[in-house]
């Protein structure tokens, strides 16, 4: 799952330095970019694995030999690492792209694709981590569904408030007469 979160990030970052020729310009602000690894990501992870797990301490510690399958390296390998980091790019350039070419001759500025991007990448992840889980909770299910929540809450605040950058265009978009 980590492994996801990384590329995914990563890959769509490099993709917009490549994009803008290294202007050195960022899409995702400063407070969006610290959010995604504290709420947005790394809080639903952290709760998935202390609280999922698929079998008892009792049944793990009476039978040792479950654990067999992880020292054989059947449970994970190199090739489903590679199929994971295909598959990781394979998202990483639909959650760049897809935002990017559907408002290509549109008015919309770099940090409002930013924010598209940040909530795609939150929901792709949070997604991924959503199949992965054995044992739903109330917990799981409020802090995976609300960390979706959050972020759309903090994108929109965030770029509501005049001191940080997306809230002129925010501004703009709600006196224009099409709003």
């Amino acid at each position: 799952m980590l492994v996801n979160t990384v590329v995914d990030t990563l890959s769509s970052l490099h993709r917009y330095v490549i994009f803008t020729s290294f202007t050195l310009t960022t899409a995702i602000t400063e407070w969006s970019s610290m959010l995604y690894s504290i709420i947005y990501t790394a809080l639903p992870t952290i709760v998935v694995g202390i609280l999922d797990k698929d079998l008892s301490r009792r049944t793990l510690l009476k039978y040792p030999q479950l654990y067999g399958a992880g020292h054989r390296q059947e449970a994970y390998n190199s090739k489903l690492f590679w199929l994971t980091m295909i598959d990781t790019l394979w998202q990483s350039v639909a959650v760049f792209s897809i935002p990017l070419f559907a408002y290509w001759a549109s008015s919309i500025d770099g940090s409002s694709i930013g924010d598209l991007w940040t909530l795609a990448v939150v929901i792709l992840v949070n997604l991924h981590l959503a199949m992965d889980i054995f044992r739903w909770s109330w917990i799981t299910h409020a802090v995976l569904w609300g960390s979706i929540i959050a972020t759309f809450i903090c994108v929109i605040v965030i770029d509501a408030v005049p001191i940080f950058t997306g809230y002129w265009y925010a501004l703009s978009f709600v006196i224009l007469t099409s709003f």
